[in-house]
């Protein structure tokens, strides 16, 4: 009987519903040149050395590389997932970059799938070499993985090409970590990540870890599953073995734009409309329990979409509240974070449980 109560209004409520669309300013997610950071190029000053990289809460971006680009503007949606640079990414707090490459000549480019994102991978590590230099409390840890078919002029193996760039960057990379290594080693380096068998000499094996990436949506009304599964890692991370490093990917794309997914706006602004999920809840209906009540009529509302990123720092939040976790929710890989998104997630590394600021 609901139902058939939700479709008759519908119709005729709808449209005007949407016409209330207000914007969505949230800072878990941003996108513009203006939105605000606070600098935390030091915010590991305040970390025991013998805290373990796999019990920390570590802020990251997923395909790091793909900000700043000048290709066409839908191309550009598709691809882009970050509005920040290298350099402004580390001095605002990420410590954990994801790095996708392709062999040309003797050289790694920075690709997402086969667009080339008009970078190499040694504009990245300069940027990690020119903040650890700069601030040798913090550790940077970034994923590499093989994007893209090598170019036909290529005659080194990945590793072989790998090889250079660590030694290049000898004085800020640590070598051979093991998988239990503290921040106290770690400082004043980067450890690379990988799950390519040949570079897993290099540093920790990603296969190793822990990982949500459930990124492929058919369409913008999987991103309350989506968003189920980022919840449910966060709780099993907060609830797991301080030996293991936990990942939790709250980006996705495919049958959704990836700003879509961070924010479920209309675009992709900062304070874009949320877009309506097109369904109307009355009363208690649990349609999409996590998205928010929006635009009401009486006790008749709009459903609208939510952002993982909104979602995510919301749970991160609780969990930083009075009835403190176990360990920490491990590293989170975000489109598009903002201020309030990265802040959660470093301040759940001074639980009192662990008391790591002390």
């Amino acid at each position: 009987m609901h139902v058939l109560r939700y479709l008759l209004y519908l119709g005729c409520l709808l449209c005007s519903l949407a016409g209330f669309a207000s914007p969505h300013l949230d800072d878990a997610y941003a996108h513009d040149d203006s939105d605000p950071f606070t600098d935390r190029s030091t915010w590991m000053k305040s970390i025991r050395d013998d805290v373990r990289l796999s019990e920390m809460a570590l802020p990251g971006t997923h395909d790091s590389a793909t900000f700043d680009l000048s290709l066409f503007p839908v191309v550009n949606e598709v691809v882009s997932t970050q509005a920040l640079s290298f350099d402004e990414q580390l001095k605002y707090g990420i410590r954990v970059l994801d790095l996708r490459v392709r062999r040309t000549g003797d050289a790694l480019a920075l690709h997402h799938g086969p667009i080339f994102l008009e970078r190499m991978l040694g504009d990245a590590l300069q940027a990690i070499q020119r903040f650890l230099q700069a601030n040798p409390s913090e550790t940077v840890l970034f994923r590499v993985r093989e994007e893209h078919t090598a170019d036909t002029n290529v005659g080194l193996d990945l590793a072989q090409v790998f090889e250079r760039y660590m030694q290049q960057y000898s004085a800020v990379y640590l070598q051979a970590p093991r998988s239990n290594v503290t921040l106290g080693e770690a400082r004043g380096k980067f450890v690379v990540l990988s799950n390519i068998g040949n570079l897993n000499p290099y540093g920790l094996s990603y296969s190793n870890f822990d990982i949500q990436d459930d990124w492929k949506l058919e369409t913008n009304w999987d991103l309350h599953e989506k968003y189920l599964k980022i919840r449910r890692q966060l709780h099993r991370a907060a609830a797991g073995s301080p030996d293991t490093f936990y990942v939790n990917y709250l980006s996705g794309s495919v049958g959704a734009f990836p700003y879509f997914v961070a924010s479920g706006h209309v675009s992709a602004g900062t304070g874009a409309p949320r877009l309506s999920t097109g369904l109307l809840a009355l009363d208690d209906v649990d349609w999409y329990p996590y998205f928010p009540r929006t635009t009401c009529l009486g006790k008749l509302c709009t459903i609208s979409f939510e952002g993982t990123n909104t979602l995510a720092r919301d749970d991160i939040e609780d969990l930083n509240g009075p009835d403190p976790t176990r360990r920490s929710v491990g590293i989170i890989m975000a489109d598009f974070p903002g201020e309030s998104l990265i802040a959660n997630i470093i301040a759940n590394n001074h639980h009192p449980t662990h008391d790591l600021g002390r």
